[in-house]
């Protein structure tokens, strides 16, 4: 047993230094066939890298192109919102997100969808309108026409999802003023220090809660909207063509603005109370 070890031993110390011998003898042919390889390595990733290159900058130009245009994504209105690449070298996908009005179990919400789509196999295709378009068709994304009742109402609901989030983030905001204006009413009770300021503070209190009331009313405005253009959205487009539908009578956009406006005063009106304060207790 011993022996049989040993000789199989042998042979692999013997197989080694032939192929040592082997490789010091034709070193020079496998010097140039490594060399052959890490080329062909090197040259297929730069073809793959210069290849990416030229799909990112069309993909660019086909994003800039179509950025914010309105869509319809099945049975959902929205916009789109970019158009990336995405993945690796070998197999690039574009990553197409669309901002949709969707019905959440009755809750009208907006909902970021993403569809992966393979590059057109004609590159250029991403560098006209038309080219796009039937990309984004082959993804169940349509363009709807720039000028079209559809469009406008689309956008319009876009805007109407805005302007909640944004009442409701400064609702939150404002609740918090608020409730800091409620806590240093108490503490200036008795407190000669703060006593001079109550006035200004039951007045920041005042100003509070009307523009509370004021947001939860354009709150209640963008879900009525919303509720307004979802219905039309879902009425078929045979019917939805003959229908009467004037969204100037419906939608007032100088009045977020106006809103925005107020609640900014009222962000500067805080501080200015807080600086009241702070001098008070100097």
């Amino acid at each position: 047993m011993a022996q049989l070890s040993g000789s199989n031993a042998g042979c692999g110390w013997l197989i080694v230094l032939i192929v040592l011998g082997f490789l010091l003898a034709y070193w020079p042919v496998f010097l140039v066939l490594a060399l052959l390889f890490l080329g062909i390595v090197f040259g297929i990733n730069a073809v793959m890298e210069q290849d990416r290159k030229q799909l990112q900058l069309l993909v660019e130009l086909a994003d800039r192109r179509v950025r914010n245009d309105p869509c319809q994504v099945q049975d959902c209105f929205g916009v789109i919102h970019s158009i990336s690449l995405a993945s690796d070298l070998a197999t690039p996908r574009l990553d197409i997100r669309c901002w949709l009005l969707v019905n959440n179990g009755g809750q009208l919400e907006g909902e970021d969808r993403r569809i992966s789509l393979s590059p057109p196999a004609e590159r250029q295709q991403l560098r006209t309108g038309s080219g796009v378009r039937r990309l984004l068709a082959a993804g169940g994304i349509t363009q709807l026409e720039d000028l079209s009742v559809v469009a406008e109402a689309t956008r319009a609901a876009m805007d109407c999802l805005r302007e909640r989030a944004w009442t409701q983030d400064a609702l939150t905001k404002l609740k918090e003023l608020k409730g800091s204006v409620i806590a240093t009413l108490a503490k200036a009770e008795g407190n000669e220090l703060l006593e001079p300021a109550i006035p200004q503070l039951q007045e920041a209190l005042r100003v509070f809660k009307a523009e509370q009331t004021k947001l939860r009313q354009a709150t209640s405005s963008s879900n009525e909207m919303l509720r307004k253009l979802h219905d039309f959205l879902s009425v078929p487009e045979a019917i939805r063509s003959i229908l009467n539908f004037d969204l100037d009578q419906l939608y007032d956009p100088s009045r977020f603005a106006e809103l925005e406006q107020s609640f900014s005063e009222l962000v500067v009106l805080n501080e200015t109370f807080h600086e009241l304060s702070r001098e008070a207790l100097a």
